[in-house]
C-alpha cells in the first residue's frame, strides 16, 4: 500500500478505448490503493461524438446533461472491481486535453485509451492521447488492446534504457509499479547500429564493444536507480537491434511497457522521441510514457 492518495485520472469519451482504460485504472487502483477520477470534458465545437448525437438540438444545459450521462454510461459498462475502488465522477465545459492536463497536477498517473487501428490515425492528427504525451509533466499510459483483468498479473513490466533522463524517470517510475505489483522487472537497452567504418568488418570491431558497453550501462541503471532493499526480480538484456524493434518484441509477453519521452537521439523540442512514438503505435500491452522530470 501507499501513503501517497493521488488519484488514478482516466479520460472518458464513451469509446470502448476509454472502457479499457477505467479498467486498467481500476486494477492499479486496488494495487495501490489510489481513488479513480473519471473525468470528461466537453466543449460546444469538439464533443465527444455521443454526446454530440444526444444533445444536438439541445440548448447548453441538455449539452452539460448529455455529458454526464455519457460519463455514467461508461462507467457503467465497467465492472468495478471486488473489493470496489473508491470513484469520482467529474464532468468539465473545457477542452478535454485541457481538461485532463489541469487535473493531472494532482494525479498519480493519468490514463486514456486507444482502439486497434484506428489509433494510428488519431495520433498522427493530433489526437487527446497524443496532445496530452507532448504536454503533460507526469506519467501517461496508453492502453492498447481490450481491457485489462484485475486479477493478479505476474507478467513483467518492461523499461526501454538508454542512459537519458527520460529514460532513468521510466526506470524509477517501473521499479515502484513492479515492487507494488510483485512482478519481474526487464530491463531492455538495443544497441543495433548501421555505420561502420569503410573496410572494417562491423562485427570484429563494433559489436563486442557495444555488447559491453550496453551490458554496463544497464548494471549502472540498476545500481543507481533501484533501491537494493526493493523485493524486485530484475533482469537485464542488451539485445542487438533497434530501440523500437526489442522494445515492441518485449511487450507481446508483458504488462505494461515504460518508456522515456525523448532518448538521446533527436532533437530537445521533439518532446516526444520516436521510439516512444513507436510504441505507443504498435505495442502489444499498455505503454507508460514517463517525463524526465518523473
Amino acid at each position: 500500500m501507499t501513503e501517497d492518495r493521488r488519484a488514478i485520472l482516466v479520460g472518458i469519451d464513451g469509446s470502448v478505448g476509454s472502457e479499457a482504460a477505467l479498467s486498467w485504472a481500476y486494477a492499479a487502483a486496488q494495487v495501490e490503493d489510489r481513488p479513480v477520477t473519471a473525468l470528461l470534458g466537453w466543449t460546444a465545437d469538439g464533443l465527444p461524438r455521443p454526446v454530440y448525437e444526444a444533445a444536438l438540438a439541445a440548448d447548453r444545459h441538455g449539452l452539460a446533461t448529455a455529458a454526464a450521462q455519457l460519463l455514467d454510461q461508461t462507467i457503467a459498462r465497467v465492472p468495478m472491481p471486488d473489493p470496489p475502488v473508491e470513484l469520482h465522477r467529474v464532468v468539465v465545459d473545457h477542452d478535454p486535453v485541457e481538461a485532463l492536463l489541469a487535473e493531472a497536477k494532482n494525479a498519480a498517473v493519468t490514463v486514456v485509451g486507444a482502439r486497434g487501428p484506428g489509433l494510428a490515425h488519431r495520433v498522427l492528427a493530433g489526437s487527446v492521447a497524443q496532445r496530452l504525451l507532448h504536454h503533460c509533466t507526469g506519467p501517461v499510459v496508453v492502453i492498447r488492446g481490450a481491457a485489462s483483468s484485475v486479477r493478479p498479473d505476474r507478467r513483467p513490466i518492461v523499461v526501454g534504457v538508454d542512459g537519458s533522463g527520460p529514460s532513468q524517470a521510466a526506470v524509477r517510475w517501473a521499479a515502484a509499479q513492479a515492487a507494488a505489483r510483485s512482478a519481474p522487472l526487464h530491463l531492455v537497452h538495443a544497441y543495433r547500429i548501421n555505420l561502420a567504418p569503410s573496410g572494417v568488418p562491423l562485427d570484429d570491431y563494433f559489436y563486442p564493444t557495444l555488447r559491453r558497453d550496453a551490458e554496463r550501462l544497464l548494471a549502472d541503471v540498476v545500481t543507481a536507480e533501484i533501491d537494493d532493499e526493493a523485493d524486485i526480480d530484475v533482469r537485464q538484456a542488451a539485445v542487438d537491434d533497434s530501440a523500437s524493434r526489442a522494445l515492441l518484441h518485449a511487450s507481446q509477453d508483458a504488462q505494461l511497457l515504460v518508456v522515456g519521452t525523448r532518448g538521446r537521439g533527436g532533437f530537445a523540442e521533439l518532446l516526444l522521441g520516436s521510439t516512444a512514438h513507436q510504441c505507443v503505435l504498435h505495442a502489444a500491452c499498455p505503454v507508460a510514457v514517463i517525463h524526465g522530470r518523473a
